[in-house]
């Protein structure tokens, strides 16, 4: 899979959250089944494209997410990991609690 970020930007981010390089591998592997397995249920709509093709135009921002939240969890911070994909699919109109 092509990720949407460069390994300078990786790098860093494993470095923020305390990853050993092996850890970070794993978040990637880990990002990329969950990735696949949305792939599975894709619409109708996407049936023809491949999975390279439907992920090809994926924003920084939704990788960063999941990177983040994965890496949260490898670090071992479940509860951070857990709150910050709540903080993220909740409403954007939604009065959120601070960390």
């Amino acid at each position: 899979m092509k990720y949407p970020v460069d390994d300078t930007t990786l790098t860093a981010w494993a470095n923020l959250l305390g990853l050993t390089k092996d850890q970070s591998h794993e978040v990637l592997r880990e990002v990329e089944e969950a990735l696949r397995r949305g792939y599975e249920f894709r619409p109708l709509v996407l049936r023809h494209l491949t999975f390279e093709q439907t992920t090809a135009d994926m924003a920084v921002d939704e990788f960063a997410l999941m990177y983040l939240t994965f890496g949260l969890h490898r670090a071992g911070q479940d509860e951070l990991a857990d709150e910050v994909m709540g903080r993220a699919l909740a409403p954007a109109t939604t009065l959120r609690r601070p960390l």
